[in-house]
Order: C-alpha cells, then structure tokens, then sequence
C-alpha cells in the first residue's frame, strides 16, 4: 500500500503538538484472531505485535510478524465498534508492606502497585480489545499494566459511541 493511497483513505497522520502534548499512538498488542469479511482484503498472521496510529480522518494499523510489516488504513466510518476489556487484577499486599501502607494512606492502586515487594502482592491479568469495521474483525491482547494508556489513546479518537470500556 503506497503513502499516497493511505492519505485518501484515512488523511494525513496527525503531528506532534509539543505546546499540547497528546496521544498519537498506542502502544503493541498482539493479533489473537483476524476474520475478513472480504477475500481480497490483506489478511495478517496470529500473533502479529500490532500497533495504532492516528490518521486525521481514521487509524492506521501496523502489524510486524517475522519483520513482515503489514498496514491496514481503516477509515472512521468503517469502524463499527472498539471494545476494551480490562484484564482482572489481583489486589494482596502484606501487611505494613509499602503498597499496604501506601492503599492505607489512599493512594491509588495504580500507583501503589509499584510499591509491591513480593509478585504475589499485585497482579492484572492481559487486557483485552475487540476491534469490529465494516471489513474486519480483530481480537487483541496487550500487557494489563497499559489500559489506562491505551484508554486514553483510543478516547483521544473522539469515536463517541463506538469506544467501548468493560
């Protein structure tokens, strides 16, 4: 797919704003299951690292598996959904360990989690997404440490009602 063809189809890809920082790109996930409604279309490889890239006018997903790099402009009147699944966490600390003293104290999870001594203390299970279009449909995984980045990426869209969060 050539430069030129991606911009008709999804726009030019957003810059940086170094005044307003902000979101351009998630982080990898990991393609679990692919299905193409069309049998022309690209098709991609399981476990393929995935990532997002946002386009003015869609998002751009780039697959690497075996450093075959594969990218499937999708438009944003394709997308019918995109479902976030956080993974299920795991909430043990000790007691007057420093991520007990620091929950104790009110402090986050989300930031007292790094505070943990033992691995038993904290744990998340892989969040999951589910990415629907009018072409496609893609099952990914990706670390549980990363939905609220990812959260904040895919949000960043302005996608209203097709971003979905469980």
């Amino acid at each position: 797919m050539t430069k030129q063809s991606t911009i008709k189809q999804i726009g030019k890809p957003v810059k940086i704003n170094f005044r307003k920082p902000n979101t351009i790109g998630s982080t990898g996930f990991f393609l679990k299951s692919f299905k193409s409604k069309n049998s022309d279309a690209e098709n991609l490889k399981l476990d393929s690292k995935c990532n997002f890239e946002k386009w003015t006018s869609g998002i751009l997903l780039r697959a690497n598996y075996s450093n075959k790099l594969t990218a499937i402009p999708i438009p944003e009147e394709d997308i019918i959904q995109i479902t976030l699944k956080r993974g299920k966490e795991n909430i043990n600390p000790f007691f007057l360990s420093p991520m007990w003293i620091l929950l104790k104290l009110g402090v986050s999870k989300l930031y007292s989690r790094y505070f943990r001594i033992r691995l038993h203390e904290y744990s998340i299970d892989p969040m999951e997404m589910k990415l629907v279009t009018s072409e496609y449909e893609m099952d990914f995984i990706a670390n549980g440490y990363l939905f609220e980045g990812q959260l904040s990426f895919f949000e960043s869209l302005d996608y209203g009602e097709k971003i979905k969060t469980v």
